[in-house]
């Protein structure tokens, strides 16, 4: 899964309220491909949403299980633990208007467990956790599951193929210390020099 799209009727609110319950911050909020007044792009490590600006008759998804939509993050045992302590302060924290829905079900699913609450616009939204240890993930997946994509290609190689969400800062930029490569990096990371980082290029030596 790439990312999840969500309608919502105001985009500055729901990145507020995503930004204190679930951690999300904007991304690529100056780039007019992500960004604009009917669009806004949000992540978590790898998780990302869309945020759609829902048109002036239509309303959010009714969240349910039965027939409608839901988007539904996964977390370890220990930070579901820690996020179902934390929500109900939350939710009541980040209310963005009167009558906003602030309470949490929970679901035990025997090798899974859930939280369902709601966004300002009434859309569903579920952490779980899973106890299988059949979901447990490597190392490097883990890695590259948190990490910003870097291509340190030329534009032209960019342009032929590209990863999704990668962000290109080609290695000349990276070398010159007045190119602003670097800058343009820590900005991607919000400033955070121990993000973690996964450089590629064509064949290696560029990125090594």
């Amino acid at each position: 899964l790439d990312h999840a799209a969500v309608g919502v009727r105001d985009l500055q609110a729901s990145q507020r309220w995503l930004g204190g319950v679930l951690g999300m911050r904007p991304f690529r909020a100056g780039d007019p491909h992500f960004a604009d007044e009917d669009l806004a792009m949000v992540r978590n490590g790898a998780a990302f949403l869309a945020l759609l600006r829902l048109p002036a008759n239509e309303g959010a998804l009714q969240g349910s299980r039965t027939q409608k939509g839901h988007v539904a993050f996964r977390v370890s045992g220990e930070a579901f633990a820690a996020f179902r302590a934390s929500l109900p302060a939350l939710l009541a924290r980040h209310r963005e208007r009167e009558g906003q829905r602030v309470d949490v079900e929970e679901q035990d699913y025997g090798i899974q467990r859930s939280l369902f609450f709601h966004d300002p616009d009434g859309n569903e939204f579920e952490v779980t956790t899973w106890d299988s240890p059949f979901l447990e993930e490597s190392a490097d997946a883990a890695f590259l599951r948190e990490a910003l994509l870097l291509d340190v290609r030329t534009l032209d190689e960019y342009r032929q193929a590209a990863l999704p969400k990668s962000l290109l800062v080609p290695h000349t930029a990276l070398l010159d210390t007045g190119a602003g490569g670097v800058d343009r990096v820590l900005s991607a990371v919000d400033g955070d020099r121990g993000a973690p980082i996964a450089a590629y290029c064509a064949a290696g030596g560029r990125s090594a």
